[in-house]
């Protein structure tokens, strides 16, 4: 994109905040994630137990926004192509905004993380695990955290998600009608060689949009139902093992 004018668009200029997005994740949490979870006991310091939540948190909105970003400009563009399309320097705006709405929604992590010892883990006067845990302790009440976590799977997954499946339901609506009429103008000067292969490429362009919806719910969905159990659970099993339920959702 820096050396080829024509690349640098507005999807790609999303795309690239999505591919930078995901480098930031396999830098922060791929190295440390694994082996917090293999040791038990977390080796980075006070306040990488501060950072690396947010960071994480953070890397998550910004690619659930980013993706609804493409999906909206995708609609836009194939719902009425007269329009003009997003600029460049529009996009890059979306893409600041992205970022700072993302970190200031995610600077409760930030402060609800703490480095605590074993002895959070169990009932007073009993043996009290070894090492040092990062965990989400310092709320001031339950409701307080239950609160702000279904803010978060709302502007993390659900409203991101309603948004995406709109407008990818739109194109392919859009998609289809426009077929059928080119295949209605068309069909006396088109052989059934070309016939064939226009309704090929539609199927195509329908797989693409209904797999990038699909991905897209495969990828947040579990992570959001396992927040929210552990949200407004207080009689699951797994959830009160407190330390078992961090290593998971690390």
């Amino acid at each position: 994109m820096a050396n080829n004018r024509r690349l640098r668009s507005a999807r790609n200029i999303f795309l690239l905040n999505l591919i930078l997005t995901d480098l930031l994740l396999v830098l922060t949490a791929v190295p440390v994630t694994p082996w917090y979870a293999l040791t038990k006991n977390w080796q980075f310091g006070s306040a990488m137990c501060h950072i690396m939540p947010l960071s994480n948190s953070c890397s998550v909105f910004v690619t659930s926004w980013s993706l609804t970003a493409i999906s909206i400009d995708k609609y836009l563009h194939i719902i009425d192509p007269t329009k003009a399309p997003v600029t460049k320097r529009q996009a890059l705006a979306i893409t600041l905004l992205i970022w700072l709405l993302s970190t200031l929604i995610n600077i409760p992590y930030l402060l609800s993380y703490q480095l605590v010892d074993g002895s959070y883990y169990v009932p007073k006067d009993s043996t009290p695990y070894c090492g040092k845990f990062c965990d989400e302790t310092n709320w001031q009440s339950e409701n307080s955290r239950r609160l702000y976590g279904t803010m978060v799977m709302l502007l993390q997954f659900v409203i991101p998600m309603a948004i995406i499946t709109y407008c990818y339901f739109r194109i392919l609506r859009k998609v289809s009608k426009d077929m059928i009429i080119q295949n209605v103008q068309f069909s006396a000067s088109l052989s059934q060689k070309q016939r064939v292969d226009a309704i090929s490429r539609k199927k195509k362009v329908n797989y693409i949009l209904i797999g990038m919806v699909a991905t897209f719910i495969c990828c947040w969905l579990p992570l959001t139902a396992v927040n929210l159990v552990k949200d407004y659970t207080t009689n699951c099993c797994f959830c009160n093992e407190k330390r078992k339920f961090m290593y998971f959702r690390w």
